[in-house]
Order: structure tokens, then C-alpha cells, then sequence
């Protein structure tokens, strides 16, 4: 069977706490591996997954309200009332009532009481007398709003509703929350694995500058170079261990983001480099130009399509339905009741004999039909609450309106960024491969004393800040396209999508 979405597989995990406080090997990284262990970890997802749940419990709380409702009570009297009418009296009353969504309640409920009824006699005419005195009945009926609250805008379905709808938004807000969470990882992982690399070309270029330095030393050691030329050789070498020591200092705060968004402990040989399983593309081999025009020609149903819209989206139905409950239900109360009943009573009968005395025919059928009017001197309640929910309404519509707009203008923008920078990517690859041999031709030239000191420094500081720039454009490319496929909603939404996931993968559907 196919694997299920990753909301799934998040709520079936029930060991959250315990399993933030787990450590994690940072010594070997996945892109799959960090995004597996934060999907159990991360604090946002667990925060989310919690409102997803009181949301659910406050869905079938208002659902609850249409159930059947049965309702039971009985009381016993032992002596004699304070009336002096009654003595030793029983009784048993049940109702079941039917709530419906359009705001009608059927209900039917019955009566069984027995009890002694004294009546007063008059000395030396006639003694005091206690008959028995059995009563049984049933009921049916229906009760209704005329005015407001009938009908689908009701105040108990409208609150259903909107209840619903609620829910759906926090589900939907929940798994949007994972795929923030994949972006947000997917762009530290990168950028700790460019700090990684830059990293390793500087203690290249440091190891190079202690090469350098030793080998000025000797020649000035040869009389080949006078003695003022070891300056410039060790503020050579100075300059390369301060960049050196700023890109290690990199290391640690890109990890940091990394551990931060995973929510876990993190634990590392001490004085080695992670290793990554994966790596950065070259965005130079990138089919871009067919990507981005798919995108750019459907940016408008691509954007409306997406998580993080469809949540607001399920937000502002949420509040209309609210609204148009306030709306419909801004009229005075009344309310009509109709109610059809059958009893029967007997006397001097034992208390067993409920069959008969409901079929006695004493006192019979009745019909009871009543109406209630409600008539407030203003009514500032209904038309205050429905004002508060057509702002509230029209709030979530323009939060809306604002998402697409502000979306699809982001959508576009990183089109034109990456297009810009993709073709500068493949400049700098050109500049650092031109660097190199310009480098390796004033190695050749200062050996032979026709160039100096400065010129060899130059153009080796010229290629290794070209090979720095190309990891910076390459991880420019990678933030702004994980960040564009967010917003158009190319993310994965299974655990077999998860596993072969790759960002530069690139559809046109």
C-alpha cells in the first residue's frame, strides 16, 4: 500500500519529549538523515501538531450537540407533603430529545408517578380517607425558531461549521509547518555544507601561505631576495589564517541553524569536519530556462495551489460562515413549541397496574401549542456580533488577497534572481578556472625572477576568492530555489518522495 502522507507518519510518532532529548551525530550528515530526525524533533511541527489536536477536540465538542440527548430523573416524597395533600408519592419521568443542524429539536418523553392522595375528613361526618393514585403519560413534539436560528445559519450548525472548517486549516497549517520546516533545513544544511567547504579551501590556501612563507625564508636565506620581502610573504600568510579563522567561526553558526530547526543535541569529534553524504550541484548544468517559464506562465494557479494559501484560505471560509450566521440571525427571538401528550390515571389500584391506567382514558389526549417572543429594547448584541465577524471576515479575505499577491511578486522576483544568478555562476566558474592558470603562469614567471612578490600574492588571492565566490553564488542559488519551490509547493508530501527528494530536480508538468 502506498505510504502515507508525512502528517500521518508525524501523528503516529508518540515519543516526542523523549526523543528531543536524544543526541545527534553530526559527524556524518544526509540531507534525508536531518530531515528524518527533525521531523520527530522540531519544536514548530510538535507546537502545530498541538493546536491540530485541540482543534480536534473542540470540532467534536460542538459536534457533540447534535447528538441525541436522553434525559432521566425520578423522585420520592416519604411522609407527608407540606400541603397536607400528599403522602408517600413516586414518580418517573425520561425525555429523548433529537437536535438537528437546521435547528428543529423532536423530542418524546413519558411519565409513570404513583402516589397517596389524603383527603381531609370531617369529624363525626366522615373519616380521613388516603386513595392511590397511579398516573402514566407520553409526550411528542417539536420546538423551533421562527425568526433566527433556522435554517443552515443557525448559531449551532454556523459554529459547527466554522468549527470544521477551522480544523481543516490547522490540519492543512500542520503538514505547511513540515514543509517550512524542509525549507528551513534544506537551506542550513546547505549553507553549513558551503561553510564546510570554504572552510577547506582556506586551510588549502593557509597550508599554501606556510609553504610560501618557508620557501621566501630560504631564497632569502640564498641571497635570491633581499630580507624586506619576508614581510610581505608573512602578512601574506597572516592575511589567509585571519580568513581562515573567521570561516571556522562560520562553521559554528551555520551548525547552529542546523541544530536549532532539528530541535536536537549535537555531538562531534572534536577538531574534525562533518562529513556530507550529498552534496551542491553544479547550477550551471540546470535546465533552467524551460523550469522557470512553466513556472512563470502558471505562477497564479501554482501559488493558490500551495499549503500555506489553502490554510488562509480555509481560515477566511471559516470566518464566513461565521459571518453570514451573524448576519441571518440578527432578528428578535420567537420560538414555537409544539407539543401532543396522552395520560391516563387510576385509583385504588396497585402500583403495578401502569398498563391499565394508561389506557384508562382519564384524562386523555391535549395538544399544546405555544409561542415566545423576545423583543429587546435595542438590539446591539446581534447587530455588535455580526459587525465583529464581517470585520473579522473581511480581515482574513484581504490576509488572503495578500498572500497571492505578495507570493506571486516573491515567485517572480527569485525567477529573475536565479535566472541572474545561474549565468553569473557560469561567469565566476569561467573567472576561477582563468584564475588558476593565471596564477600558475606567475608561479612560472616569478621563478624565473621576471614577476614579483605582489603579482604572485595578487593573482593567488584572486583565484581563491574566485573559488570562495562560486560556493557563495552556488548556496545564493540553492536558498532561492528551495524558497521558490516552497512557494510554488514542489515539496514532498510522501515518505517516498521524502527519501529521493532532491531540490534541483526540476518538472514541468
Amino acid at each position: 500500500m502506498k505510504k502515507k502522507i508525512l502528517i500521518i507518519l508525524l501523528l503516529s510518532a508518540t515519543a516526542f519529549p523523549a526523543r528531543s532529548q536524544q543526541i545527534f551525530h553530526y559527524d556524518s550528515l544526509s540531507t534525508f538523515r536531518v530531515l528524518q530526525t527533525g521531523l520527530e524533533a522540531n519544536f514548530n511541527i510538535r507546537l502545530k501538531k498541538h493546536l491540530a489536536d485541540e482543534s480536534q477536540g473542540q470540532l467534536t465538542s460542538v459536534k457533540g450537540a447534535f447528538n441525541p440527548q436522553l434525559s432521566l430523573n425520578t423522585s420520592g416524597l416519604y411522609g407527608t407533603d407540606p400541603t397536607i395533600t400528599t403522602r408517600n408519592s413516586y414518580s418517573l419521568e425520561g425525555q429523548l430529545m433529537l437536535p438537528t443542524r437546521l435547528g428543529l429539536k423532536f423530542y418524546t418523553g413519558f411519565r409513570l408517578s404513583n402516589e397517596t392522595e389524603i383527603i381531609t375528613g370531617v369529624p363525626n361526618l366522615y373519616p380521613e380517607q388516603n386513595i392511590l393514585i397511579n398516573q402514566s403519560g407520553m409526550w411528542a413534539g417539536f420546538s423551533m425558531p421562527l425568526l433566527r436560528d433556522l435554517g443552515r445559519n443557525n448559531s449551532g450548525n454556523v459554529l459547527f461549521l466554522s468549527t470544521l472548517m477551522m480544523n481543516k486549516a490547522q490540519n492543512v497549517s500542520l503538514t505547511d509547518e513540515i514543509c517550512q520546516f524542509i525549507k528551513n533545513t534544506l537551506i542550513y544544511y546547505y549553507n553549513s555544507y558551503k561553510s564546510v567547504k570554504v572552510f577547506k579551501i582556506l586551510k588549502d590556501a593557509d597550508k599554501d601561505a606556510h609553504d610560501y612563507f618557508s620557501d621566501i625564508e630560504s631564497r632569502i636565506a640564498d641571497e635570491q631576495l633581499p630580507k624586506v620581502e619576508v614581510y610581505r610573504a608573512k602578512a601574506y600568510q597572516v592575511n589567509i589564517a585571519l580568513q581562515l579563522s573567521v570561516a571556522k567561526n562560520e562553521i559554528t553558526n551555520s551548525f547552529y541553524d542546523l541544530i536549532t530547526t532539528l530541535g536536537m543535541k549535537e555531538i562531534m569529534i572534536p577538531k574534525t569536519l562533518p562529513v556530507f553524504l550529498d552534496s551542491l550541484p553544479d547550477p550551471a548544468s540546470f535546465p533552467w530556462n524551460q523550469y522557470s517559464s512553466y513556472i512563470f506562465k502558471n505562477v497564479d494557479s501554482l501559488v493558490v495551489s500551495t499549503l500555506y494559501y489553502k490554510s488562509q484560505e480555509l481560515i477566511t471560509a471559516s470566518s464566513q460562515i461565521a459571518m453570514n450566521g451573524a448576519r441571518y440571525n440578527k432578528l428578535n427571538e420567537l420560538n414555537l413549541d409544539f407539543r401532543y401528550e396522552y395520560f391516563g390515571s387510576t385509583s385504588d389500584m396497585p402500583i403495578s397496574d401502569f398498563r391499565n391506567t394508561f389506557s384508562s382514558g382519564s384524562p386523555g389526549t391535549a395538544l399544546n401549542l405555544t409561542l415566545s417572543y423576545k423583543i429587546p429594547f435595542k438590539n446591539e448584541e446581534r447587530k455588535g456580533d455580526y459587525l465583529a465577524k464581517l470585520s473579522s471576515y473581511e480581515f482574513n479575505k484581504t490576509q488572503l488577497e495578500k498572500i497571492k499577491f505578495e507570493s506571486k511578486l516573491q515567485v517572480i522576483k527569485l525567477l529573475s534572481d536565479l535566472g541572474n544568478l545561474i549565468t553569473y555562476f557560469k561567469n565566476e566558474a569561467e573567472l576561477a578556472d582563468l584564475e588558476k592558470k593565471t596564477f600558475q603562469s606567475e608561479v612560472q614567471k616569478f621563478n624565473l625572477g621576471a614577476s614579483t612578490q605582489i603579482d604572485m600574492i595578487n593573482t593567488y588571492m584572486d583565484y581563491n576568492t574566485a573559488l570562495m565566490n562560486m560556493e557563495t553564488g552556488r548556496l545564493a542559488i540553492m536558498t532561492r530555489l528551495i524558497t521558490l519551490k516552497y512557494l510554488i509547493g514542489d515539496f514532498p508530501t510522501t515518505t517516498d518522495q521524502l527519501i529521493n527528494y532532491q531540490p534541483w530536480k526540476f518538472t514541468v508538468k
